[in-house]
């Protein structure tokens, strides 16, 4: 069971994940163990990270928050301490869309993507998670105020209209713009990503620059970055995605919002939560969903969307690491496969000139 631990924290690199995170990781991967013996073994193995957590904690400050059911609110928000500015590595960044129910906490999407900022981009993110949601909208998109969203609200307001028509925008509003520290459901989240895996994978992304292993001025080194990074922080947010879903929120009394339970199980059974919560999903056409998807690009346009590197070096790039046995790519060796991988398309160019 040590070794079971041991391997969950090999992610945790700054050290934050404690006796919740873990037991929980732990369980997603069917590993089941008393809290006694998982805080016994981390204080065996990491008892100095007991000290700097409490040291480092802050609570957030939050105002209540009223929701009829899930799907009442959807908060969406772009994550940029991942981005370029942020990581000043040069022509490269991270960053990520999230979107976020108020009720139930549920998360709904956590992506990275070329780009945040882009509103036809953020249109795909909207009209991948309609699908994905089984064809179900929220009553309310809320957003901060950036032009990123425009298109997000207007493909909203034009799916409500469709199947409520009968309904006042004025009394039930199809999206809502607020300043960011009002977005409070999904900002807040974003502080509590941070200080946790977010805050591991930023380390291990300026290792990159401090040791002298990644060149932003070097255009196979860029595209070999663009190549594995984005799959290894999709696939860490897929994690973490799964992971918050599934904790289980601390009973509150009087909360008007869900408690005692799961993101998950508040989303999918509302009224095991609480007597008066409603489930408020709207139900639209999916060939309306296909219709809007075409009017975006379709197919070409969602790729562009999400695409870090072009398809002619994704192929040689998976080529090279397929010659290199397949490495295991996770945050611990992200950049010896980097450096492999490199090396590898260098040599095989030179050698093909």
């Amino acid at each position: 069971m040590s070794q079971a631990v041991i391997n969950v924290k090999e992610n945790d690199i700054m050290g934050l994940w404690g006796v919740g995170q873990v037991k929980q990781r732990l369980a997603e991967q069917g590993i089941h163990i008393l809290r006694r013996e998982c805080r016994k073994i981390l204080h065996d193995h990491f008892n100095e990270e007991f000290e700097y957590r409490f040291a480092e904690s802050r609570k957030i400050k939050r105002k209540p928050l009223l929701a009829v059911g899930p799907f009442h609110k959807f908060h969406w928000d772009g994550h940029e301490k991942l981005g370029g500015q942020a990581l000043g590595m040069g022509p490269i960044g991270l960053p990520i869309y999230g979107g976020k129910d108020e009720w139930s906490s549920y998360l709904v999407k956590l992506v990275v993507m070329p780009s945040v900022r882009l509103a036809r981009a953020i249109a795909h993110v909207k009209l991948d998670v309609i699908e994905e949601m089984d064809y179900r909208i929220a009553i309310t998109d809320v957003t901060d105020m950036g032009t990123e969203t425009g298109e997000m609200l207007h493909i909203q307001e034009t799916l409500w209209m469709d199947v409520a028509p009968e309904f006042s925008l004025e009394k039930w509003p199809s999206g809502m713009r607020l300043r960011s520290v009002h977005n409070t459901p999904i900002e807040s989240f974003w502080r509590w990503k941070c200080n946790g895996e977010g805050h591991s994978i930023r380390h291990v992304l300026s290792l990159g620059c401090d040791r002298g292993i990644f060149h932003p001025n070097d255009g196979i080194h860029i595209d070999v970055f663009n190549w594995l990074w984005p799959l290894l922080v999709q696939d860490r947010l897929d994690r973490f995605r799964d992971y918050w879903n599934s904790h289980h929120i601390p009973y509150q009394k009087g909360k008007p919002n869900a408690s005692g339970t799961s993101p998950r199980n508040a989303l999918l059974v509302p009224t095991s939560v609480s007597t008066t919560a409603r489930d408020c999903s709207i139900h639209i056409r999916p060939e309306l969903v296909d219709h809007l998807q075409e009017a975006y690009g379709g197919d070409e346009g969602h790729e562009a969307a999400f695409r870090f590197v072009s398809c002619e070096f994704q192929a040689e790039a998976d080529n090279a690491w397929l010659a290199l046995r397949r490495p295991s790519i996770i945050l611990a060796t992200a950049w010896d496969v980097f450096t492999a991988v490199v090396d590898h398309i260098s040599t095989e160019r030179a050698t093909n000139m």
